[in-house]
Formats: structure tokens, C-alpha cells, sequence
């Protein structure tokens, strides 16, 4: 494998240039062009700050669009990676089959074009912040090793489903199918406290999501909420329901995960890649 990843420093170039085809071929035709990647994440925060402006007035929490944002951005990111690497080998069957190159950069160019996405949705996100005011915590430095560990988490799952998508097809649709139902087992529109009423005892296993505690990580350093549960739960009548919910172990067990998922994930697609040309 060490081999292998000095063969992939040696092609960084075919990289860098793959993660630009990504993002040429997204903005094909288009009039704004990269501008989209700041236009985007600017709609998207206009249109939600509306809606819940009128739709969360009766609620307890402030600016329920910063914490919405704090968790879709991340998981944008995510599924967009997922959904556009899992078929990166199967698509570009001309350069697999007749020319040499570590076969790893194509699941890669497309994580790289949404890193890019991502970091300027982000960036809006932060100005957007700034404007108004919002209460920054010194957590938010934190911010960048968050990123990491999401990219390293969905890296590792991208290669793997890659490759598994070569011999079986079926890879692809299931990976569509799965995100949806993995968004609303994620934390993202509603709160950890909902969850912790609902599940009771049941609640550890919801924990077991990596993606559940990777985007409470989002929240806790962007939105800095005032209702944390960082080790446990008690439910009382005058209570407000905890926004966020982190532990140590947590967070421990979420970054060796990411990290074993990344070394296994890359593994197996360097095993499986000698028979690609014969399977597409």
C-alpha cells in the first residue's frame, strides 16, 4: 500500500487535473460558471432564513437556519461524494481499459470537486455568520479538524463503493436509496433531544450513526448551542430539549472508524482494481 501511495503522489497532477474536469464539466455551458459554487450556497441560506424566519418563531431556539445550514452543508458534502464517486470507475471505461494510471483518482477527482464545494459553501456560511452577528465560540477553530474527519470518514466509503459498484451494479442504486434514508437518521432537520425522547434506551444505537456524531460535531462548533448533553440525558419538565449531544468516547470512536473505513476502503479498491478492465 505504501507503494501504492507514492505511485498516486507521482500522478498528483492527473489529480488535480481530474478534480478540475469535475468541476468543468458541472459548469458545461453555464453563464455564471464557478460562480454557482458561491451563488448556491447563497440561495440556499436566503430561501431557508425566510422560510424559518415565519416557520420557527414559536420555537425555542435562535436562528434556526444556522443550525440547519451547520448540518446540511456537511452533509451535501457527503452524499454528493458518494452519489458522483460510486460510478467514477464504471463511467470512464475508455481510460480504464487502455491507459495506466492509479485507478483511485477518479473516486478522488470527484471528492475533490465537491472539497472545493463544500469549503466555498462553508466560507458563505461563515460571512453569512459575520453579517449577523452571530455568537462565535472559540470551538469554531475546530472547524477545519471537523472537515478532515469528514473527508477522511467519506473517503474511505467512496473508494470502497467504487469498486464494489464494478462487479456489482447494484452498488449504485443502493447507494441513492440509502443516503435518503441515512439523511433522516441523521440529526440535521430536527434536534438530538427529539431523538432522545422518542428513543429513550434506544438512544445509544442511534448513536452508533458516524454520520450523526460527525455533523453534531458541525453544530457544536458553528452553532454553539446553549442546550448541550455531553454526557448524559435527564428529562425534566422545565427541561428545553438538548440541541446537541457529544461525548468522548464518541468522538474517539468516530475518528478511528473514519480512519480504519479509509485504510480498509482504499485496500480493497487496489485488490479489486486488477479486474476492473475485465468487468466493465
Amino acid at each position: 500500500m505504501i507503494d501504492r501511495l507514492k505511485d498516486l503522489w507521482a500522478h498528483r497532477e492527473l489529480l488535480f487535473n481530474m478534480t478540475r474536469k469535475e468541476l468543468k464539466v458541472k459548469y458545461k455551458r453555464s453563464v455564471l460558471g464557478f460562480l454557482w459554487s458561491f451563488v448556491t450556497p447563497l440561495i440556499m441560506l436566503a430561501v431557508f432564513s425566510l422560510v424559518f424566519s415565519i416557520l420557527a418563531k414559536n420555537t425555542s431556539m435562535d436562528w434556526f437556519v444556522v443550525y440547519l445550514m451547520s448540518g446540511l452543508f456537511p452533509w451535501l458534502f457527503f452524499v454528493n461524494s458518494l452519489t458522483q464517486s460510486v460510478g467514477s470507475v464504471v463511467g470512464n471505461p475508455g481510460l480504464v481499459k487502455k491507459v495506466y494510471f492509479p485507478r483511485e483518482v477518479l473516486p478522488l477527482g470527484a471528492i475533490g470537486a465537491n472539497i472545493f464545494h463544500f469549503v466555498m459553501q462553508m466560507l458563505i456560511l461563515m460571512v453569512f455568520l459575520l453579517i449577523i452577528g452571530w455568537h462565535f465560540s472559540v470551538y469554531v477553530l475546530y472547524l477545519p479538524l471537523v472537515m478532515l474527519l469528514e473527508i477522511v470518514f467519506t473517503t474511505g466509503l467512496a473508494l470502497f463503493i467504487a469498486a464494489a459498484n464494478v462487479s456489482l451494479r447494484d452498488v449504485q442504486h443502493f447507494t441513492e436509496v440509502a443516503t435518503m434514508a441515512w439523511f433522516w437518521l441523521t440529526p440535521i432537520i430536527y434536534t438530538i433531544g427529539v431523538v432522545m425522547d422518542k428513543l429513550g434506551g434506544a438512544f445509544k444505537l442511534y448513536l452508533c450513526n458516524p454520520m450523526t456524531n460527525i455533523v453534531q460535531l458541525y453544530q457544536y462548533v458553528i452553532y454553539n448551542p446553549r442546550y448541550y448533553a455531553p454526557l448524559s440525558y435527564v428529562k425534566g419538565p422545565k427541561q428545553q430539549p438538548a440541541v446537541v449531544y457529544l461525548s468522548f468516547w464518541g468522538i474517539v470512536g468516530t475518528i478511528v472508524l473514519s480512519v480504519l473505513l479509509l485504510v480498509f476502503g482504499y485496500y480493497y479498491f487496489i485488490t479489486k482494481e486488477r479486474g476492473f478492465a475485465e468487468q466493465i
